[in-house]
Parts: structure tokens; sequence; C-alpha cells
């Protein structure tokens, strides 16, 4: 007879998949095949959400709005992925009446938005209530990020 092992077994940590399958059922092919190993768990918070998004059915806001477009929902995970920090804080997000979405931070003394219509068309506004002799910023924005280091910057440090 051979001796019992003493190795324990360690619990397995499986990563939630349900966004990534939603997506599939959704028919966003492309958003399930780019993100089925999500690295980072706000790469998976926001997944669900832009899928949760681009399934609203048309007229979701009584005005006949379109849902988000993949183009729109690919594009934030881009400006995301350039950007993000790990101790960034996540952002609301939110389905615009033009088939885009918009990502909003209001927190930490920071007002920053991001409206996103299609890829390289995009406008932020960001405003730091901290800084006695700052003003609003609003951009139109296409291909660039840099306008956004200082705005996640001030949410992942303060």
């Amino acid at each position: 007879m051979a001796p019992a092992s003493t190795a324990r077994s360690l619990p397995s940590y499986e990563m939630d998949t349900s966004a990534t399958e939603t997506a599939r059922r959704a028919n966003f092919p492309n958003f399930s095949s780019h993100y089925d190993a999500p690295e980072r768990k706000w790469e998976v918070e926001l997944v669900r959400a832009l899928v949760r998004l681009a399934n609203l059915p048309p007229g979701w806001d009584s005005y006949n709005a379109p849902p988000m477009s993949r183009d729109a929902g690919h594009f934030a995970l881009e400006i995301l992925q350039a950007v993000m920090h790990p101790r960034t804080p996540l952002p609301q997000v939110v389905p615009s009446a033009a088939g885009g979405v918009q990502l909003e931070w209001h927190e930490k003394g920071v007002d920053l938005e991001l409206h996103i219509t299609a890829p390289y068309q995009w406008e932020l506004w960001f405003w730091d209530h901290q800084e006695p002799a700052s003003e609003p910023v609003s951009l139109e924005l296409t291909d660039n990020f840099s306008a956004l280091k200082r705005p996640i910057s001030l949410l992942t440090t303060r």
C-alpha cells in the first residue's frame, strides 16, 4: 500500500470569462478573440460593460439611438490600455446617443470625460478642481493619447 500523500491541493483560480462568452453570443467576435484572457481586472470589468452597451436594442433611449458600435468599443479599450495604471480607478461606462461610448471619472477632485464616437474620433473634457487656477479643458482628439497623461496620473496618485 502506497503512503498517503501529504501534499495539499491548492484551490484553482479561474478567470471569469462570462464577459467574453457574452461577447461571442452577441456576435462580437473581435472582443472575445482579443480579450479571452485579460491581464488586468479592469479589462474584464470594462469588456463586460462594453458588451452590455453593444447589446442595447436600437432606440434604447426612446429617441431611436443605436447601440454602441463595435469600433467605438474597441477604440475605448485601446485608449485605456495605453493610459491605465494598476491603481487607476475604473471609469463609469455610459452609452451615447450617437452610437458611441462615454468613459467618466468624477472623483478625487477630478472630472474627466471621454466621449468616443469612432476610432480616432473622440473628445476629452477635464477639470482639476483641486488646482485653484485651473479651468476646464475640452479637446477634440484623434490618435494622440498624451492629453490623458495628467488626468490619469491625478486619478491614480491622489
